[in-house]
């Protein structure tokens, strides 16, 4: 599996390709070589947290606000 991120700006979508899946993050879609990937807000958002911050530390405590909904403190 390769570590490396595409981030794309396609119209007003950010899409994020990692491997051989595709998240975009306008409207919460994952793909996998472009079969839908079922998965649920909470997960959705983690992942979207983690790839957001390629090879940055993540805190608990983050992923915990964005899997909420919550704002950062």
């Amino acid at each position: 599996m390769t570590s490396e991120l595409d981030v794309s700006a396609h119209s007003s979508a950010r899409i994020i390709r990692f491997s051989t899946f595709e998240l975009n993050l306008h409207t919460g879609e994952l793909r996998q070589q472009g079969q839908k990937v079922k998965l649920q807000e909470q997960p959705l958002q983690v992942l979207a947290a983690l790839l957001e911050r390629p090879g940055e530390l993540v805190t608990r405590e983050e992923l915990r606000s964005k899997a909420s909904g919550l704002p950062d403190v």
